[in-house]
């Protein structure tokens, strides 16, 4: 069977005028194994616009021609840039934050409540854009964004400063998500991959430059101005979004009621699955931290979450009219062994993203500029590992090996890390994370190709963002359950073997301050509380190395599904 999808290739995205798509109903509960994506060839205003813009497309080589020039607006990937920037600034000063704040056994909420709203928006943004266009999801993101990091530099406590991370998400989520979308659109499955290796970049430049200039604005001007440093460029996101882009998606529909297209958003869906994420988020922050995990409110949030990803799972299965995952995607075999592959690597890698920097500053007594430096192998080979997929696939169409391969080397990564000592050699430390990043950056264009790869066009957008709420929600889960791992280990060691009258006094700077132990702990108990870092260290160390044998695992489910070379007129 093929599936053949009717796109005018030439519609201008970037312009003044719109012209506007339109898909077939293709029936979506059958996944081919051959799909055909299929342009039509009609001469409209928008062809006419492009060829005098761009050339007329008859005297091009090639499809990607058309594709490269209508993508070749690097002003989109600003924002991507910004969001992994905001996300790696954090990673490498929020042990600084915490110390500031006194606040560092509950620091790992700024981090959570970014990727919880991250998640929260994240799943929606696909049918948002679909109802309401993509340049109209992309205003309301950036526009998010932009207002969530400046609350961010002017935050004056832990829970303000958490409060902004979480707006900054609702818009950073819808940033990541919109320009992968974007390309689902504009490129062939085959190119695809490539196309999304240069998004990847963008996400990899902005992380090389967050963790070495992060710690450095830290350590001179201050950690506030490592969200200021977002405002400016971020203004060339805001421009491209209201003067050039188009709502290029929409259909005419002028007349339709602005109540009618609300109705097409998921709701039910996704209040289930935020408010299942928020529940373990809760759980796994205050079980082992604040309280034991027997305690009642610890065990019905763990219990409310379970109860609620089931009812998610019911809400998209029978109930919703136009659901987040639809289920027969979903419940398809590559569909979800690619989505539990995902999940599990990003678990993973991103817990690393913010367990590392304990290692360096809390163990090793780095500052942030030069634990940040350390970051460079792991966001150098991210790119890397991306383009190279992308390049791999173009050429061969095939992304099944390749997968299984990334998610081999990002287990053996993950047990290099779990075998870290303050004695470790530097090779061993970069080989760890270069291996992790460019595992990563494999397994993160393999796998939504894989799952692009399942469907037609007029799920495209809904797949992404599928795609991005199992990766979102594997981030939040992965960097709560290793934090509470860390937390639970070292308040288990430190009551153990700190005693005597200033006990309490000493083990509440050692899990509050981390960055100081040195400076404000005998060097009796310092040696006690290094020793209980790096022991809880090789725990949560070992929990991700458990992930990312899950992820191997879940990539052997994956099946092989043609990837075409052309857009055909």
């Amino acid at each position: 069977m093929v599936r053949s999808v009717s796109n005018d290739e030439t519609s201008a995205l970037l312009g003044p005028n719109q012209h506007y798509n339109t898909y077939d109903n293709s029936d979506t509960h059958s996944i081919d194994s051959h799909i055909t994506i299929l342009t039509s060839n009609t001469h409209s205003t928008a062809q006419t616009l492009d060829s005098k813009r761009f050339g007329s497309p008859n005297n091009t080589d090639d499809e990607d021609d058309i594709v490269a020039r209508r993508l070749n607006e690097t002003e989109l990937w600003v924002g991507v840039s910004l969001a992994a920037l905001d996300s790696s600034i954090v990673a490498t000063i929020y042990a600084q934050i915490g110390t500031e704040f006194k606040r560092s056994n509950e620091i790992i909420w700024i981090a959570t409540s970014y990727m919880l709203s991250y998640t929260a928006l994240q799943p929606l943004y696909g049918r948002i854009s679909d109802v309401f266009g993509r340049k109209s999801a992309l205003i309301f993101a950036t526009s998010f964004f932009f207002i969530g990091s400046l609350l961010c530099g002017a935050a004056t406590n832990l829970w303000t400063l958490v409060f902004a991370r979480a707006i900054a998400g609702i818009g950073g989520g819808g940033i990541n998500t919109l320009t992968t979308v974007m390309v689902s659109d504009l490129v062939p499955l085959r190119q695809r991959g490539t196309f999304q290796g240069y998004g990847n970049i963008a996400y990899a430049v902005g992380s090389v430059v967050g963790a070495p200039v992060g710690g450095f604005l830290t350590d001179t001007v201050g950690w506030r101005f490592c969200f200021y440093i977002n405002l400016p460029p971020l203004l060339i996101t805001v421009y491209v979004s209201t003067c050039l882009l188009t709502n290029y998606n929409l259909e005419d529909e002028d007349g339709t009621d602005i109540w009618e297209r609300l109705k097409m958003i998921d709701y039910a869906g996704a209040f289930t699955v935020v408010m299942a994420v928020v529940a373990f988020l809760l759980a796994t922050s205050l079980g082992g931290n604040l309280r034991p995990w027997s305690d009642p409110l610890v065990v019905g949030c763990l219990v409310t979450a379970g109860v609620l990803a089931v009812l998610f799972c019911i809400v998209e299965a029978k109930w919703a009219r136009n659901p987040l995952m639809p289920w027969p995607i979903i419940s398809s075999r590559t569909p979800l062994a690619c989505a539990s592959a995902n999940f599990w690597a990003v678990m993973a890698s991103i817990s690393i993203v913010y367990i590392a920097p304990l290692y360096f500053q809390g163990l090793l007594g780095y500052s942030p500029t030069q634990a940040g430096v350390f970051y460079l192998p792991k966001v150098i080979s991210l790119s890397l590992g991306s383009v190279l997929s992308g390049v791999y696939m173009s050429r061969t169409g095939e992304y099944l090996l390749i997968t299984r391969l990334a998610t081999l080397i990002s287990l053996v990564s993950m047990i290099g890390y779990a075998m870290w000592t303050p004695s470790s050699h530097l090779v061993h430390i970069g080989l760890c994370l270069f291996g992790d990043g460019l595992s990563f950056g494999i397994v993160l264009t393999t796998t939504l190709i894989a799952m692009l790869s399942c469907v037609g066009s007029k799920d495209m957008a809904t797949i992404t963002s599928m795609s991005y709420l199992f990766r979102s929600a594997g981030g939040v889960i992965g960097i709560s359950s290793t934090s509470a791992i860390f937390q639970a280990v070292v308040k288990d060691i430190l009551t153990k073997q700190i005693t005597g009258p200033d006990a309490e006094k000493y083990i509440d700077i050692a899990r509050k301050s981390m960055t100081e132990v040195r400076i404000l702990l005998p060097p009796d108990i310092v040696e006690i509380v290094l020793g209980a870092y790096q022991t809880a260290l090789h725990y949560a160390f070992g929990a991700c190395a458990c992930m990312a044998l899950l992820s191997l695992f879940s990539s052997f489910f994956i099946q092989r599904f043609e990837l075409q070379t052309k857009v055909r007129k």
